[in-house]
């Protein structure tokens, strides 16, 4: 969340009228939603691990028969240090792509990889270690199922691909999975931002050189929200995870734990911290602020630099959160859409919307306000019609068509009505992160606070395949 956002709103709604019509008034900002649904049946559906992970299950359960378990704890090494195929931050991107791959299928925890990364360090490294004595360290170093490193690697255009190489804890039994394709970013843009980063990197060693932990806040946006401060975040986390996993650092004994902190949450005062900012000026020109602090102090500013965003795959128009939400959303309207039956409606107006899907997929839906709160509408916990996937060419009405009570608003209010759509589900712990949000017979959603949301919409566009799309909703 920026720090200059959308002023929130003193707009009052209150839940009132019959089963049948409700309005809302409240110390809140204007919600559209069902908060009191009718549901007759049981318990919501199992979520199925993401469709765009399904090339790694081979090499899972070549790994699980490789460590006689199916719950696997790894932790991912990633590329040798002496590749050339991808720069060092690259490379860092390619590993945390990895990981991100990993932890979707629902079936991986991850392990941290920093003690097997300095036992392979101290061997190749001047000090060396014989095999024997390696391997030794490498079993008392790391409590999971395998290590996973990346071999293979090759690098065409924006896109890098590599094997994963599973080896287990007693070294004694390995598993290779096919190649893995993931993007990855280039052009000017990124190279001047990455160049920006490490020199700040540098310039924090040299200030706190024995640094054991830093804490990355997410880079705000001047004037509003953009989809650029999150790419920066994004470099930034790269650029110090490279740090803390660079042969030298790992050779003098030194330790840094980087610990990002999700989108909207608040900034620790104590300890070493990282915070940026994206800014915007009047002839087009995009700019960034770091400095990191130690208890409050900044100790190594970089001050005002001028970057590129070619490359970085952002949009850096800053914009009210709402038209953020939209404008960054993932649409694909072969897909999936949704739209206002009235635009807009009118007070005393049945307020509905209708979801229109052109692809299998199962529904994620949310109101969201100005101010960053929002309800979740749809599936609606032991309604299993709102819980089904949706067929290719379905069209459905919300509320109505999910058996829910009709909603008519009393008072003017803008929201965005957003839908997710994902063939198989979402993973299981968002899914279970969502359910826990909706609404039940009964039961009301519960009102979302601002981190939360952006950490939900951060987690979820991540997960490969989903689909977006999103409606105004405006009562005049």
């Amino acid at each position: 969340m920026s720090g200059s956002g959308p002023a929130r709103t003193d707009a009052l709604i209150r839940r009132t009228g019959s089963a049948r019509r409700a309005g809302w008034t409240g110390r809140r900002p204007a919600l559209f939603v069902a908060l009191c649904l009718a549901a007759r049946l049981a318990t919501p559906c199992a979520a199925l691990a993401d469709p765009g992970t399904a090339a790694l299950t081979p090499f899972l359960d070549a790994v699980s028969a490789c460590a006689g378990r199916s719950d696997l704890t790894l932790a991912v090494v990633g590329l040798d240090p002496g590749q050339s195929a991808l720069s060092r931050e690259q490379a860092e991107e390619v590993r945390l792509a990895a990981e991100t791959r990993l932890q979707a299928t629902g079936r991986v925890r991850l392990g941290a990889a920093a003690d097997v990364v300095r036992i392979k360090a101290l061997r190749e490294g001047t000090t060396g270690l014989s095999a024997s004595e390696a391997e030794a360290q490498i079993r008392a170093a790391f409590a999971g199922d395998a290590s996973v490193f990346l071999v293979d690697a090759r690098r065409a255009g924006d896109t890098a691909a590599f094997r994963l190489q599973a080896i287990t804890k007693a070294a004694d039994c390995k598993a290779t999975s096919e190649p893995v394709v993931v993007p990855i970013r280039t052009g000017p843009g990124v190279s001047d931002v990455d160049a920006v980063m490490e020199s700040a990197v540098r310039a924090l060693d040299a200030a706190v050189p024995n640094a054991g932990r830093i804490d990355i806040c997410p880079f705000a946006t001047d004037g509003g929200h953009s989809s650029c401060a999150g790419a920066l975040t994004d470099r930034l986390a790269i650029a110090l995870d490279a740090e803390a996993r660079a042969p030298n650092r790992i050779l003098k004994g030194g330790r840094l734990e980087v610990r990002r902190h999700p989108p909207g949450a608040t900034c620790p005062d104590s300890g070493l911290t990282a915070r940026g900012r994206f800014l915007t000026d009047q002839a087009r020109q995009f700019w960034m602020e770091l400095e990191f602090q130690r208890d409050g102090t900044v100790v190594a500013p970089t001050g005002r630099r001028r970057i590129g965003v070619e490359g970085l795959g952002c949009d850096p128009t800053p914009r009210p959160f709402l038209d953020h939400v939209a404008a960054t959303a993932p649409t694909d309207g072969a897909r999936l859409s949704v739209s206002a039956v009235s635009a807009p409606f009118a007070r005393g107006e049945r307020l509905e919307m209708r979801i229109d899907a052109k692809a299998r997929q199962s529904l994620y839906c949310w109101v969201l306000a100005p101010d960053e709160t929002a309800f979740v509408a749809l599936p609606v916990r032991g309604n299993p019609a709102s819980q089904a996937p949706l067929a290719p060419g379905t069209a459905r009405r919300y509320p109505r068509g999910y058996g829910l009570d009709e909603i008519v608003a009393s008072e003017p209010f803008e929201n965005l009505f957003a839908c997710f759509g994902v063939e198989g589900g979402l993973p299981p712990e968002l899914a279970a992160r969502w359910l826990e949000a909706a609404p039940a017979a009964g039961a009301e959603s519960r009102l979302l606070q601002p981190a939360e949301v952006l950490d939900l919409i951060d987690r979820i566009r991540r997960v490969p395949g989903v689909t977006e799309a999103t409606a105004r909703i405006t009562v005049r």
